[in-house]
């Protein structure tokens, strides 16, 4: 099964867009590259209409990868 990306309408690019950079904090932090705070700042410094979806997201894939 495959998807093409393009075909989804610009807020479906969005979401995936906001779910992406959500995982690669976690994967920061996993690494040790960034520390939770400083996600947290990048967080805070989005739009306040993302900053509740990148909070969840993020921490949805941080307990993935630390458990």
């Amino acid at each position: 099964m495959s998807f093409n990306l393009c075909l989804l309408p610009r807020e479906g690019k969005y979401q995936i867009q906001l779910d992406y950079e959500a995982s690669f904090w976690a994967y920061q932090i996993k690494r040790n590259k960034k520390t939770r705070e400083q996600v947290y700042n990048t967080i805070h410094s989005r739009p306040v209409a993302e900053q509740m979806v990148l909070k969840q997201k993020f921490e949805q894939y941080l307990a993935l990868m630390l458990s």
